[in-house]
């Protein structure tokens, strides 16, 4: 399996790193002391998060602060001795670290939404097999299918969520011709970025990611709805609010925000 470090962007939005500060005022809270939020995430969860938090934060006097990355930079940060309150990921290995290390709440765990691996490429992409454009194909039959014909496939670094599971998927299918290039950890470029300028490749991520693109178009869709999002409460400072936080991840206007954001939600 080959790896490849693409160059990083400098465009502001190709960064997988952001900071969100939302501070509520209102005339009901002015004058009493705002309480602070420290929410670790995914990058694919800015847009839904960054509107939660924006009501969380003007309903209930909370100065919310949000850092996403990869998964397995936030707990890199979280062992340095970053502050941390609630932690927001689909990545099953880090999720169990958390949980080995003490450092969840067990008690204090929110089921939020599903997701979906999917093969997408550039709409650019005038290569690519007939074949793949049958309906309800299989993400597996597709993914052989390239295989077949020897093309590229880029998948993010296992650090990230939808890296681990599109490991999984292929090395359950032994793929011997399928040129793969897997990216670094420490390139913090867009893989989306990535298929697009690269319009011969193919490339395994979420659906969340590909929300209101109209660069790329999905070939394939794996139906595994083992692909889901938990909140957890990280034992330690401002419990309560993380405890708060959680709940209204679960109400119904947070839910139709991750629906419209292009996650799965019950």
């Amino acid at each position: 399996m080959k790896t490849i470090n693409f160059a990083k962007t400098k465009k502001l939005l190709n960064f997988l790193v952001f900071c969100i500060f939302f501070t509520a005022i209102s005339t009901k809270s002015f004058g009493s002391q705002s309480r602070n939020l420290k929410v670790f995430a995914e990058p694919n969860m800015a847009l839904a998060l960054s509107k939660i938090a924006r009501i969380f934060s003007q309903k209930n006097n909370v100065i919310v602060s949000i850092n996403f990355s990869s998964s397995f930079d936030l707990i890199n940060e979280i062992d340095l001795g970053a502050p941390a309150n609630v932690f927001v990921s689909a990545h099953p290995q880090i999720i169990e670290n958390l949980r080995h290390k003490g450092l969840v709440d067990v008690y204090n765990i929110a089921y939020i939404a599903n997701d979906e691996l999917v093969l997408s490429t550039s709409k650019l992409n005038n290569r690519f097999p007939l074949k793949l454009l049958k309906k309800n194909i299989s993400l597996e039959d597709a993914l052989r299918i390239l295989d077949e014909n020897k093309l590229s496939l880029i998948v993010d670094h296992e650090g990230v969520s939808s890296g681990i599971y599109s490991k999984k998927i292929i090395q359950n299918l032994s793929l011997g011709n399928l040129r793969i290039y897997n990216k670094l950890p420490e390139d913090k470029s867009s893989l989306i970025r990535d298929i697009e300028d690269n319009k011969d490749a193919y490339g395994l991520l979420f659906r969340s990611q590909l929300q209101k693109n109209s660069n790329l178009r999905i070939l394939a869709t794996q139906k595994d709805k083992n692909i889901f999002y938990q909140a957890f409460v990280i034992a330690g400072d401002n419990m309560d609010v993380a405890r708060e936080f959680l709940n209204f991840l679960k109400t119904p206007n947070s839910k139709n925000i991750l629906r419209n954001s292009g996650f799965i939600v019950e």
